[in-house]
């Protein structure tokens, strides 16, 4: 019989569930193909890891892993997992006595699974030595079958593979567990952690334990990313050569983006091809002096060339940092043309608002919003994403006061807790290991005299909530580590598009906070509410268009400008934004017509909420099927939206790990 019809068990089963007789007994009949209407005793798992090696052509009579790293090849993979051994060391440690009382070996392999270091006890590392445990031994599935290491990363969770659970003959006698290590920063793995020991020494304690020693990698390895951005923020504040009014986007030497000062998702997109609005993603800046991209990196345009400044650490000239990539004052840019190709233009990417340009319905909505900018209340803008809430904002201060005056955004979810506590607060010079001479000034303090914006204020953590609170009261800050207080005096404009009532109700936000920053609260509307006000908009965004990118001004027909009434617009101003901008580059003529439309928008299929059509799906009784695959998709996109975006509340709705929803985010590329 084929093996899609062979009975396994289920996934949920023990290592120890079957006796290593039955198993092998398994292994034989798989090999074999044997038909058998009984359940094979072997762990749903570990057929599937079988049926992978067998797919590929692995021989299971390897006896011994690969060695493929060269001296040279070690030492400069030593270097590049520099890092993850640093942050591994405590653990290794700590772990040499309970290794030798377990007849155990503990090894640390890099994100492909080449083993980096091994320890433990003594006897055992010899006998590691016959099966090529060794620096340097590979042990992907592809090569050694399945094993611990190779199969946690096939399967991206913990695993243990237990005696005759192996796929190849040679590493039968062993018991092996592992989980994989990941980036705090993003979730993408970066090693796995092995403990290893002949069959007798299967426990199943193993499991929770290098599970535990995972975590404890990864929260070393956040402590040293929250220390090194710390030194960079410093670099950047120390260094005159970095003052200046530019939008700028903050990067460290890894690629990795720590923050920009502006929200503005056009202009970080005029810079990063595929950026996504609030997702954390890399660069690949080795060009320029950073680390080798091993992990997933995003391309960047380059034009960027002229404006990439690294950052060196004052304390040590030759070490860098990080870089500051400058947006320029001329808008100098790049934009895609219908051929993928790059093509310079000059721009001016900041445009001002103002209150009269906001389109938002009746001339009485815009007089309140003008009232309310007057005044030196806080204003809580409210509205879904792409809805033009930070180009309100701005407009707002455009109103409240002198365009000198500065404006500082932040996106509250852009920042761990102890991150936002720095950028918000700013600390005094000794406040921990590091910290330069002088301190460090916050986002608070450096909106003195004009305002403050704080994007996803409902993604604030809970604990730094009463202290912004205080600040809002008594109008001073005290930077951390600081006991005398400094006088502020900013306007607050806060924005979110989650349900800030709810998240009261919910113990997530602090009602004292809801009712200080909601004195004035503005809701912008979705488009779809608004379908009146589409050809005033579709005007003003032509007239910015032109003025950004300096190029000729489009006209919209009236057959154009009655279809985009129509549509439902889940992306908002940005999307219609986006949709005009395209069609002013990629049209022909002066008057833009229905047919120059984005092809998807020809088809009807516009809304990203809309489930289309699958190749192949069937029809039974007027109902649609799509594949499972398809379902699982939709439901998590469905959950992250209901959940604004909080991993941890989508994780929570779908039932899963946050851990396994990051994979699957990955893996759809949501």
């Amino acid at each position: 019989m084929p093996r899609t019809q062979q009975k396994y068990a289920s996934n949920n089963k023990n290592p120890a569930d079957f006796s290593q007789k039955e198993i092998d007994m398994a292994w034989e009949r798989f090999l074999c193909g044997t038909e058998k209407h009984e359940i094979i005793k072997v762990r749903g798992s570990i057929i599937n890891s079988w049926e992978r090696c067998q797919s590929i052509g692995v021989d299971p009579s390897t006896k011994i892993a690969p060695v493929v790293a060269s001296e040279d090849d070690m030492n400069i993979t030593l270097s590049q997992n520099e890092d993850l051994l640093r942050c591994s060391r405590s653990t290794i440690e700590e772990s040499k006595l309970l290794l030798n009382d377990l007849e155990t070996v503990l090894f640390i392999t890099d994100r492909n699974a080449l083993n980096l270091t091994i320890t433990g006890d003594p006897r055992t590392i010899d006998r590691a030595k016959d099966i090529s445990l060794l620096p340097g031994s590979f042990w992907r599935e592809v090569v050694t079958g399945s094993n611990a290491v190779g199969t946690a990363i096939e399967s991206n969770q913990p695993t243990q593979v237990h005696g005759q659970e192996h796929f190849c003959e040679g590493f039968k006698p062993w018991s092996c567990t592992a989980a994989c290590i990941y980036d705090p920063y993003d979730m993408q793995r970066i090693g796995v952690i092995d403990i290893s020991g002949l069959s007798d020494s299967f426990n199943r304690f193993h499991l929770p334990l290098v599970t535990s020693w995972a975590n404890t990698i990864q929260s070393q390895l956040q402590t040293l990313t929250i220390l090194r951005w710390s030194k960079i923020e410093e670099a950047l504040i120390s260094s005159t050569k970095f003052n200046g009014s530019n939008n700028f986007l903050l990067f460290d030497k890894q690629g990795r983006f720590i923050r920009s000062n502006t929200n503005d998702e056009k202009l970080l997109k005029s810079f990063i091809p595929r950026y996504k609005d609030g997702r954390k993603f890399r660069l690949n800046l080795e060009r320029y002096g950073g680390d080798k991209p091993d992990l997933e990196h995003l391309a960047f345009y380059q034009s960027m060339d002229d404006y990439i400044q690294p950052i060196l650490d004052p304390k040590q000239r030759n070490k860098l940092l990080g870089f500051k990539v400058n947006i320029p004052r001329d808008g100098t840019s790049q934009i895609i043309n219908h051929n993928g190709n790059t093509q310079s233009t000059t721009t001016s990417l900041s445009v001002s608002p103002n209150i009269s340009t906001l389109n938002l319905g009746p001339s009485h909505e815009n007089d309140k919003i003008k009232l309310a900018a007057k005044s030196p209340l806080p204003i809580l803008l409210l509205g879904d994403t792409g809805s033009g809430k930070e180009y309100a904002a701005k407009a707002i201060h455009a109103e409240y006061t002198s365009s000198e005056s500065p404006f500082i955004a932040l996106n509250c979810g852009a920042f761990s807790k102890d991150l936002l506590n720095g950028e918000l607060f700013g600390y005094v010079e000794g406040a921990f290991t590091g910290a330069k001479k002088g301190g460090m000034i916050g986002k608070i303090e450096a909106a003195n005299g004009g305002v403050l914006f704080l994007d996803e204020i409902g993604e604030m953590p809970l604990e730094i909530q009463p202290v912004f609170l205080r600040v809002l009261q008594e109008m001073e800050i005290y930077r951390v580590g600081e006991t005398k207080p400094r006088a502020v005096n900013f306007k607050l404009i806060a924005a979110t598009n989650i349900d800030l009532k709810l998240a009261v109700l919910k113990g997530n936000f602090r009602k004292d906070l809801y009712y200080r920053i909601a004195n004035i609260v503005i809701t912008l509307k979705p488009l779809s509410e608004r379908n009146e006000e589409i050809p005033s908009l579709i005007e003003s965004i032509l007239d910015r268009i032109s003025a950004t990118y300096q190029t000729e001004r489009k006209q919209a027909s009236k057959e154009l400008t009655e279809k985009l009434k129509l549509m439902s617009w889940p992306g908002n101003i940005r999307e219609l934004s986006n949709v005009l901008e395209y069609m002013t580059f990629m049209s022909t003529g002066n008057i833009l017509v229905p047919e120059d439309l984005p092809p998807e928008y020809l088809t009807g299929n516009e809304s990203i909420n809309e489930e289309p059509t699958e190749q192949g799906s069937t029809t039974l009784n007027n109902t649609r099927f799509i594949s499972l695959e398809n379902a699982e998709k939709s439901s998590i996109a469905a959950a992250i939206q209901a959940s604004n975006g909080n991993m941890t509340k989508a994780s929570k709705l779908l039932g899963i790990a946050k851990s396994t929803l990051y994979q699957k985010v990955k893996k759809y590329d949501l």
